[in-house]
């Protein structure tokens, strides 16, 4: 059963209340929130789109560098809080909701200019969702700079063959150019979480790494791989397209793939190498 707020609760010394429902673990130092929106490449003529915001400690680092900073909070009972901290800064707008239920787009107007950085300390418990509005939008997005658990960053990261590497390492360096900036321990953060984390740059591509003849048959061999990473690729292949083992040996020979490869080893251009032979 979800526990209730009043037992999720616990206050903090700002009076407000940690949240722990909302994955709410915020950080104080000042020294390290500067440095950290430094590392994130922020200057003063970025237009920043900083998700859950919390107690306003991050968004005055923001707001003392960037041109413009929207600030989204889903939690009302920060707000006032929010507000009080970011009151002597003239560049900041504060909007209270959840943004995955938002207009994106009317969102990124309200920051204006031609594209934007979205900064965010993210709630562990949404990480995925969060990068699945983002990845593969229409939205003129540059870089992300995240706070995420420090094995989602190693996901992240990770390269063919090493133990990390999964759908999220193959999805991240189709849409970005990821690399981790800082370690981040979980003493950092009030409450402390129970693991440690990692402040990752995901600068995103113009365009994916080589050209795609067809992304919905793409995404399909690649999740069907690696729900089936016990399987060679030749027989998850089987499963998934129309083609005959024939025809696909005859593709793994030309790609220069071994009839025994499984996809985990696979980078994403030989993805999109084989896609494109695929359709």
């Amino acid at each position: 059963m979800k526990k209730s707020y009043l037992k999720a609760e616990r206050r903090r010394d700002d009076g407000a209340r940690y949240k722990h429902d909302l994955g709410q673990h915020f950080l104080y130092d000042t020294a390290l929130l500067r440095s950290l929106v430094q590392q994130a490449g922020v200057t003063e003529t970025d237009r920043v789109l900083e998700i859950g915001p919390g107690a306003g400690t991050l968004t005055k680092c923001l707001c003392e560098v960037a041109e413009r900073v929207v600030a989204v909070e889903v939690d009302d009972t920060v707000l006032p809080f929010l507000r009080v901290a970011t009151e002597s800064f003239g560049n900041v707008e504060i909007i209270q909701g959840d943004i995955r239920r938002m207009d994106l787009a009317a969102l990124v107007k309200l920051l204006g200019g031609d594209d934007f950085i979205l900064v965010a300390n993210i709630p562990y418990n949404i990480t995925t969702p969060i990068f699945d509005l983002f990845w593969g939008s229409a939205l003129p997005i540059r870089k992300m700079s995240v706070m995420v658990q420090k094995e989602v960053a190693e996901k992240l990261v990770a390269k063919p063959g090493d133990a990390a590497y999964g759908l999220m390492s193959v999805r991240c360096r189709y849409y970005c150019e990821p690399a981790i900036v800082a370690q981040v321990p979980a003493s950092a953060f009030t409450p402390p979480p129970k693991v440690d984390s990692a402040f990752v740059n995901l600068l995103f591509r113009s365009e994916p790494p080589a050209p795609v003849k067809d992304e919905v048959l793409l995404w399909r061999i690649i999740r069907a791989s690696f729900g089936q990473r016990r399987k060679t690729l030749l027989n998850t292949l089987k499963g998934s397209t129309h083609h005959s083992a024939e025809v696909l040996r005859e593709i793994f020979d030309r790609l220069g793939f071994s009839q025994t490869v499984r996809g985990e080893v696979l980078e994403i251009t030989q993805w999109i190498e084989l896609a494109n032979e695929l359709a």
